[in-house]
């Protein structure tokens, strides 16, 4: 049945659109017009955001009626943004009938704050998060109760945090039949936690579950609001979303709509678990689809990239895909001169093809190693921006996301509503209450918004004044009053230190808001933090024999798998070109697979190994 008022007549167009595209994968069809469960394994390239969206688009219009809706978990903000850029685009915003967020947005927002106080979980009503310095002082009262050693107590808590992750129904047997000591100095930090009205954030999905698993009507209220669940990048979300999927569609009604790949499945180390999302694809009641079709990568890249995997996968370039790109590049020496050689040979030598700065990306394992090759871009007068941890902006905070708008609107995004200013006024309302706001509390951040913005236009002093504005009149503000507890409002302060003028660290406002006519720039980023994005060449910086695999990821298996997913994840982002470099005869083992590969498919290898 058809909602009575949903899609408007634009949103039914662009969604007859977005199906017409489809038309022409047959897995892609099939998949948006499943109306059972169903898990789409989706390989890099193949159109899984747009399969995602187009699914959820059609869901509202056909299969939910008002004032139902869908809930769609991601794996981190992020990605959230994404999805919400791409459903606006068919006309959807996000809103009362469609949540996109993190599983602890979702746990938070649906579950533990409506209900918390109907049910006994030992929360007060003004319950908040942790702050980072009350749970490392919780975490050592606990160990002082429960284990009372001498080890570091932080040592300790990282080997509880992984029980804490992946034993999410304590009812179970492997609670204190595994490691019973850790269960006890879990069971006291959350104690300590609770006794100062506090939870933490791997909190949130649990006490979700807890209270979906021993209050059934929470259950039916979420079936009630949501009776469909889409899921992206299931892969990443570990155990605590995966015994909610369990607990809520195969047990609770909702249907469900779940997108990933385990050949990208990179997070281990926090609960990620690519056989979670190969168990759903072996149950008889979930329809299995499979995208095969590489949309992003040239020829020879596809090739490859199954190279970089290990293993043979039933991918390939779409028809009349341009042919791609391998280049190998060695180096006398190690890390120093290869850092040199992506500024003074690599980047130049793109560009000479024609390539633009801002499609160009060089990734690495660690965010020490992008200090190495933004010291020889600055020596070389290239501009560029990071996205790890030594970035200026957290890519995957909203706040930061938000100020970059604001920053984009103010120094001229207002003349042509880019962004719009509703959509700053939305955004602004989910960082402070973590939903839609009521029309008093729209017109009270409108007000404030709006005079920040309207009095900075125009401004020349530099981005670290502007953030200082921005900080001063908005945030401190919005940080007393606001509800919405997953959102880190130190943000701005940390990008305020990173603008310091002392450190010559500062930008004109229009280089930092992106919106300089020819300030493109390189984009320097960890293997870790570039999923899910892509570029037309990328530089992979240090596949040395030592560092793909290290030492340490060969003393397990499973390190040692996923660090070969970390190198496919790396391999698969570009378009047109891909680049190698490393140390002459020091090549990681795997830059050896990809070469025979690329000589096999009779490709332009570039500089021999």
């Amino acid at each position: 049945m058809q909602s009575a008022s949903w899609p408007a007549v634009s949103s039914s167009r662009l969604l007859l659109q977005a199906l017409e595209e489809l038309a022409a994968n047959p897995e892609q069809s099939a998949a948006v017009r499943e109306t059972g469960h169903c898990v789409v394994l989706a390989g890099p390239g193949s159109g899984k955001t747009k399969t995602l969206t187009t699914a959820m688009a059609r869901a509202l219009a056909e299969d939910v009626v008002e004032p139902r809706g869908v809930a769609c978990i991601t794996y981190n903000n992020e990605c959230a943004i994404e999805l919400e850029m791409r459903l606006a685009r068919l006309g959807m915003e996000a809103g009362d009938r469609v949540f996109v967020g993190t599983v602890h947005g979702f746990a938070l927002s649906q579950v533990i704050a409506p209900y918390a106080r109907c049910v006994p979980i030992g929360l007060p009503a003004d319950f908040r998060v942790a702050k980072r310095a009350e749970m490392r002082a919780s975490v050592e009262a606990a160990y002082a109760v429960a284990i009372a050693g001498t080890d570091d107590p932080h040592r300790r808590w990282s080997f509880a945090s992984e029980k804490r992750r992946r034993d999410v129904d304590r009812t179970r047997p492997e609670w204190r039949g595994r490691n019973p000591e850790l269960a006890m100095f879990i069971e006291a930090y959350e104690f300590k936690l609770r006794q100062q009205g506090l939870i933490d954030f791997d909190d949130m999905p649990l006490l979700a579950y807890r209270m979906i698993k021993e209050h059934d009507w929470i259950r039916d209220a979420l079936r009630a609001r949501f009776p469909i669940l889409f899921v992206d990048e299931y892969q990443d979300l570990g155990h605590a979303l995966h015994e909610l999927v369990l607990l809520s569609c195969f047990g609770g009604g909702i249907r469900l709509f779940a997108v990933g790949d385990a050949d990208q499945s990179i997070y281990g180390f926090t609960g990620a678990n690519p056989e979670l999302l190969e168990g759903l694809t072996e149950r008889p009641d979930v329809r299995t689809i499979r995208l095969r079709f590489n949309y992003r990568s040239g020829r020879k890249i596809v090739r490859a990239s199954l190279g970089a995997l290990g293993e043979e996968r039933d991918y390939r370039e779409r028809a009349g895909a341009p042919e791609g790109e391998l280049t190998f590049w060695s180096t006398t020496q190690g890390l120093d001169m290869q850092a040199r050689a992506i500024a003074e040979t690599v980047v130049p030598k793109l560009v000479e093809k024609g390539i633009p700065l801002d499609e160009i990306a060089v990734l690495y394992r660690a965010a020490y190693l992008g200090d190495k090759v933004a010291d020889a871009l600055k020596q070389a007068d290239i501009p560029f921006v990071r996205t790890d941890g030594n970035a200026l902006v957290r890519r995957s905070s909203r706040l930061a996301r938000f100020i970059e708008d604001c920053a984009r609107w103010v120094v001229g995004g207002w003349r042509d509503a880019d962004p719009r200013y509703s959509r700053l006024i939305y955004r602004a309302s989910l960082l402070v209450f973590g939903r839609h706001a009521t029309a008093d509390e729209e017109r009270f951040l409108s007000e404030q918004l709006i005079g920040f913005l309207q009095s900075t236009i125009g401004h020349v002093d530099g981005t670290h004044a502007w953030l200082q504005r921005f900080d001063r009149e908005l945030i401190s503000s919005w940080r007393s009053i606001g509800r919405n507890s997953e959102q880190e409002w130190d943000v701005c302060v940390e990008m305020i230190a990173n603008t310091d003028p002392a450190s010559s660290l500062d930008m004109p406002l229009g280089h930092f808001a992106g919106r300089v006519g020819g300030t493109g720039r390189v984009n320097l980023s960890t293997l870790h933090s570039v999923k899910g994005r892509e570029f037309d060449a990328v530089v992979m910086y240090g596949v040395n024999a030592r560092d793909f695999p290290s030492e340490r990821d060969k003393r397990t298996a499973g390190a040692l798998r996923e660090t070969r997913r970390l190198f496919y994840v790396g391999v698969t982002r570009p378009r047109k070109e891909l680049g190698l470099i490393f140390q002459e005869n020091q090549q990681s083992p795997w830059v050896n697979e990809l070469y025979q590969r690329s000589k096999a498919d009779d490709s332009d290898a570039g500089v021999g190994l």
